[in-house]
């Protein structure tokens, strides 16, 4: 059915920004490095630009970093030699600088032999940013370091501009300098590919010359699209998912299966081959409560896919006793990338959350997809529908994570998704009567008019004075203009 309404007005969303570049000088990158090594938040901005300020400087000079580096982190080593895996983040390319670390314990296949097999998507995302950190650190270790890196970002959510990494690759022949294999894959990764420029890059990258230009050139085509996800109503079996069963999470649930991508598992890393694998949810993984945005800036262009990894997580916050990852939600509706299934799948999830702020990201996340533009509101409403229909998400939660958005400006979206949502809850379902009154605000507020959906009209057809008749009629009278 098509309604007209009022626009809203909603909260403004901030765009993405571009990263500054890497500090030119000495103090400053290791200032920059000793903030972020202290800091909880481990920003993608902060992480990139200590990063790229020790690679540049180590290239011009090594010796006079490491000794600022002893002098302002060497407390944080105590030991003299320390094993990579033992290190996260940035403290591996220090200490690699610091000549603390074996460089066997950095080669590709040390890292491969020591990981294990990756439980869930945030592993398998841990796993690239590893292998990367540990390539910088074993080049940083050679006679000849890199003068740069590929992969660092053009923006703060980790996407890469195509245009941006033709200059590096065109510098790079230049200097006869060989790309790392995980720096180069992870600049892949995080190409932006809804730039309209991305076609001129793609001829840029072929002219080059060079194996890594023609690899960016076919990645900047099919190779590199992501693969569709797959909706899916399963049921875990019990047998093979303990955990679920241990916190009440068996019923069936939306979940999304993601596709393969052969081009990610033929010429990438090995560090590299899960996230073109296949998988489906409802792994045990606990990395989603610690997360931050440097894991998802592995795959900035790929929120949908993203999305469908974190899904049984944030299930767990409407249907168990959990918190789940919902809080994710804000960021991962910021990158780059098609807003898909998934990801409306996600959101729709974590407006039924158990608790008040469990639903807060996911109205969060709702309120900055409607401002881009990007919000498929009645895709929107019909997950929320199904989700109603299997009992994962319950009328009362809806109806409030509704009203907080509404109370945001968004009332003619939310009447658009709650129009999907009722002839599901009419005319008996618990709860109903909440989540009409939600609706009929919305449509007043937003001054929809429209056909009464068939649902409402027998609702309102009906004798009595309960709060589902009264709101079908109000809801009713709202449409048009009774």
């Amino acid at each position: 059915m098509i309604w007209t309404a009022i626009e809203d007005t909603l909260p403004p969303v901030p765009p993405a920004r571009r990263l500054d570049a890497a500090p030119e000088g000495l103090a400053e990158t290791v200032g920059l490095t000793a903030a972020h090594l202290d800091s909880r938040a481990h920003t993608v901005e902060d992480f990139e630009r200590s990063l790229d300020g020790l690679v540049r400087h180590a290239h011009r000079d090594r010796y006079p970093l490491a000794r600022a580096l002893s002098s302002a982190l060497g407390h944080r080593y105590k030991e003299q030699e320390i094993e990579a895996q033992r290190l996260g983040g940035v403290d591996a390319v220090v200490a690699s600088l610091l000549w603390l670390v074996p460089g066997y314990s950095l080669k590709p296949e040390y890292v491969r032999r020591h990981r294990g097999h990756e439980e869930c998507a945030q592993e398998g995302l841990e796993l690239v940013i590893a292998a990367r950190l540990r390539e910088v650190g074993y080049t940083l270790m050679s006679k000849d370091p890199l003068p740069f890196l590929l992969s660092t970002p053009t923006w703060d959510t980790g996407a890469l501009e195509a245009a941006e990494l033709v200059e590096r690759l065109t510098e790079y022949r230049r200097l006869g300098v060989r790309p790392g294999p995980a720096d180069f894959g992870q600049a892949l990764l995080r190409i932006r590919r809804g730039d309209p420029a991305a076609g001129a890059a793609a001829e840029a990258a072929a002219r080059l010359g060079t194996a890594e230009g023609a690899r960016l050139a076919a990645w900047l085509g099919p190779d590199g699209a992501p693969a569709p996800a797959l909706r899916r109503v399963v049921e875990p079996d019990p047998q093979v998912h303990r955990a679920w069963q241990r916190i009440g999470t068996t019923a069936a649930q939306v979940a999304f299966l993601t596709g393969e991508r052969p081009a990610l598992q033929r010429e990438f890393p090995e560090s590299f081959h899960w996230l073109g694998r296949p998988h489906e949810g409802f792994t045990q993984c606990y990395h989603w409560h610690q997360g931050h945005a440097v894991r998802a800036s592995v795959l900035p262009e790929d929120r949908d896919t993203q999305a469908a990894w974190l899904l049984p997580h944030i299930t767990l916050a409407a249907t168990a006793d959990d918190h789940g990852g919902a809080w994710m939600l804000p960021h991962l509706a910021l990158l780059g990338g098609p807003a898909g299934p998934a990801l409306h799948a996600a959101v729709a999830a974590g407006l039924g959350g158990r608790y008040a702020d469990s639903r807060r990201p996911a109205v969060e996340a709702l309120l900055a997809l409607a401002a881009r533009g990007e919000l498929d509101a009645p895709l929107l409403g019909r997950e929320l529908a199904a989700m109603t229909a299997l009992g994962t998400v319950k009328p009362n939660r809806l109806a409030d994570a509704a009203r907080s958005a509404a109370a945001a400006g968004a009332h003619a979206t939310v009447w658009t998704v709650l129009a999907e949502v009722l002839p599901a809850l009419l005319p008996s379902v618990r709860g109903a009567g909440e989540v009409l009154a939600v609706a009929a605000s919305c449509a007043e507020r937003s001054g929809a008019t429209g056909p009464v959906p068939e649902a409402v009209a027998v609702a309102a057809a009906r004798r009595g004075t309960s709060a589902v008749v009264a709101e079908a009629r109000r809801l009713s009278a709202a449409l048009t203009g009774g």
